[in-house]
C-alpha cells in the first residue's frame, strides 16, 4: 500500500520571492557573472578615478613649478639689466666728477656766506640812521659797537626785565646848547632792532656840550640780504614754473 502526499500550495508571497520584476516590453536580461567580478570592476573604476585625480594634481604642480621658474627667470634677467644700467650710469657719472665737485664747492661757499651773513649789520647805514635821529643842531662825534659774531653769542644782561640783545652801541654827540636827552631817546626808538637806550653823561666841551648814550639792539637789525637774495631767486624760479 502506497501513500501519496501533495505539497502544500505556495502562497503568492512565496511564489514571487525569488523573482525580479521586469518592466513590461523590456527584454529580459540576466547577468551570469559572479557578484565578486562586478565588485572588482567597481573597485577598478574607483582606482582609475583616483589615478586620474593624481595625474591632474601632478600636472597642476608641474604647471605651477614651470610658471614660478619662468617668473624667477624673467625677474633675474630684468635685475641683471637694471644692474648693468646702473653700472653704465655710474661710469657716465664719473665723467662729470669735476663738475660735481665744483657744484659742491659752490654750495659749500653759499652755505658759508649764509652763515657768515646771518649776523651782518650794515653799520654805515645804521650810523646814518642814528645821525638822522639826532635833534637839530646836534652832531655825532664818536660811535663804537660791541656785537656778536658767527661763532660767539653776545652776552645777555643779568638785570631782570631787560630784552635780549645782539649788540651794544655807544655814541656821543656834541651840541652848542644843552641837548634834550629825553627827546633824543624817544627818537632812537624808531631805529631797527631797538631794545633800550640809557643816557650817559653830559659834559662841556670846546663846541658846547657832549652827551653820551648807550643803546642795545636785537636781531631785527640784521640785514639778511643773502637770505633775501635766495628767497627772491626761489620766487623767480617758482614764477617761471607756473608760467610754463
Amino acid at each position: 500500500m502506497t501513500a501519496t502526499t501533495t505539497a502544500p500550495p505556495r502562497t503568492k508571497r512565496e511564489s514571487t520571492a525569488g523573482k525580479k520584476s521586469v518592466a513590461l516590453g523590456a527584454s529580459p536580461r540576466v547577468s551570469l557573472l559572479p557578484p565578486e567580478l562586478g565588485q572588482r570592476n567597481r573597485q577598478l573604476g574607483v582606482q582609475r578615478s583616483l589615478r586620474l585625480a593624481l595625474l591632474g594634481i601632478v600636472v597642476l604642480a608641474a604647471v605651477a613649478i614651470g610658471a614660478a621658474w619662468y617668473y624667477a627667470f624673467t625677474s633675474g634677467v630684468a635685475l641683471a639689466q637694471e644692474q648693468q644700467r646702473t653700472n653704465d650710469l655710474l661710469l657716465e657719472q664719473q665723467t662729470y666728477a669735476d663738475v660735481q665737485q665744483i657744484v659742491k664747492s659752490v654750495e659749500v661757499g653759499e652755505a658759508a656766506l649764509r652763515v657768515g651773513g646771518s649776523t651782518e649789520i650794515d653799520w654805515q647805514h645804521y650810523l646814518g640812521l642814528v645821525q638822522a635821529s639826532l635833534p637839530p643842531g646836534v652832531t655825532l662825534e664818536t660811535f663804537s659797537v660791541d656785537a656778536s659774531t658767527v661763532t660767539q653769542q653776545y652776552p645777555q644782561a643779568s638785570v631782570p626785565l631787560q630784552g635780549a640783545r645782539i649788540a651794544t652801541l655807544q655814541f656821543s654827540a656834541a651840541s652848542e646848547t644843552l641837548p634834550s636827552i629825553p627827546d633824543w631817546l624817544v627818537a632812537l626808538r624808531g631805529l631797527p632792532g631797538f631794545v633800550d637806550a640809557n643816557p650817559g653823561t653830559v659834559a662841556t666841551s670846546e663846541v658846547g656840550y657832549t652827551a653820551t648814550v648807550t643803546m642795545h639792539i636785537d636781531a631785527q637789525a640784521y640785514t639778511n640780504r643773502l637770505n633775501a637774495t635766495e628767497q627772491s631767486a626761489s620766487d623767480g624760479e617758482s614764477s617761471e614754473e607756473k608760467a610754463e
